[in-house]
């Protein structure tokens, strides 16, 4: 039996239900997997915190870093500029050997408060020291003293001579010399150096006044 023309409409009208109804479900399917895709990808509340912390945090770190680089540089550049100044500026200090030498030429000299130190040069087992003193005729005189030095096991360091102008002082003057090292050490004298002569001969100037004998003339006499 042959359809008729009526029953063709109705399988083509009832195909074209059905293919809109799949469209539509696969549509709707589609969406939903999108939808839940997109829920998956989406980050969760906890994960923006979380994310928000780690990125405050991270700031944090970064300023206490940039903070502290500033601290060390500054630390540095002051130190720097310390032992540039002390290098530069600050008085040139000796140690014990120079103190020992200096008081013994100080104790010995006759005017110990016209004493002028020129040079003082360590050589490790000796000193010497340059300098200019006022004898007993009102004359500048510049001489050199050397003291030796030896390991002493109770003082740890004692004088074992000294020269005055290459003139070797008494062995009794050095032995009782000796026996004040440990007031000396204990109460040191002033270790500043003397100022260093320049290396230039044209800068090299002496006050000759200051080595010279003043007479208190009259003053029509000083004219």
């Amino acid at each position: 039996m042959s359809d008729t023309p009526q029953d063709q409409d109705d399988f083509t009208l009832s195909a074209e239900i059905m293919d809109r109804a799949e469209r539509k479900a696969l549509k709707a399917k589609a969406k939903k997997e999108a939808t839940e895709k997109a829920k998956k990808l989406e980050p969760t509340e906890e994960e923006i915190e979380l994310a928000l912390a780690n990125t405050k945090l991270a700031e944090v770190e970064r300023a206490k870093k940039k903070n502290m680089y500033k601290l060390v540089g500054t630390f540095v550049g002051l130190v720097l500029v310390f032992l540039a100044y002390d290098y530069l500026f600050a008085p040139r200090k000796g140690g014990m050997p120079y103190a020992i030498c200096k008081m013994y030429l100080e104790l010995n000299v006759r005017f110990p408060q016209d004493l002028r130190l020129s040079t003082v040069k360590n050589y490790g087992k000796y000193v010497r020291i340059w300098y200019t003193q006022l004898d007993a005729f009102g004359e500048y005189r510049m001489e050199n003293i050397e003291c030796y030095y030896r390991r002493d096991k109770e003082t740890g360091l004692s004088v074992e001579k000294i020269l005055i102008d290459r003139r070797e002082v008494d062995t009794e003057k050095v032995a009782l010399f000796n026996k004040i090292l440990p007031v000396i050490k204990q109460n040191p004298p002033d270790l500043t150096l003397p100022t260093r002569l320049p290396d230039s001969l044209e800068n090299l100037q002496m006050n000759t006044n200051e080595f010279r004998f003043q007479l208190n003339l009259p003053q029509k006499l000083a004219k």
